[in-house]
């Protein structure tokens, strides 16, 4: 990124300097977009398709992985670590990554499942 930035100042600074020392910037000006936006429209359109940017590239989904927390509502269990208002928890013999609904508690404390929401568990203090 920061590569990125630098080079379309190098663009950007050569275009000025043509400018200002030569009767033909419009002509630097017009090569300098159409490198850039010839590039961009590789990079976007046809560098995803070469076999170096498919070796780069997971193959694998990214997403959903069917895990449904759903029985675990109004179960019971109890803080395995402090919950700041997020940590970890012991419910049904398993630990889970939990957070709270805002409250911070100590670890110990007995906690019920009060929403699953995705992946994301919510407890409160019993």
């Amino acid at each position: 990124m920061v590569l990125g930035a630098l080079a379309l100042l190098s663009i950007g600074g050569s275009v000025a300097a043509a400018y200002m020392n030569t009767d033909y910037g419009h002509v630097f000006l017009v090569i300098a977009l159409t490198a850039v936006i010839g590039f961009t429209l590789w990079f976007v359109l046809i560098f995803p398709k070469t076999r170096f940017a498919k070796k780069l590239a997971s193959p694998t989904a990214v997403g959903d992985l069917n895990i449904d927390h759903s029985l675990l509502l109004e179960q019971q269990g109890e803080a395995y670590t402090d919950l700041r208002p997020s940590g970890k928890a012991n419910i049904k013999d398993q630990r889970f990554d939990v957070v709270t609904e805002g409250v911070f508690l100590e670890k110990g404390d007995p906690v019920q499942v009060v929403a699953v929401e995705g992946q994301r568990i919510v407890v409160r203090k019993i």
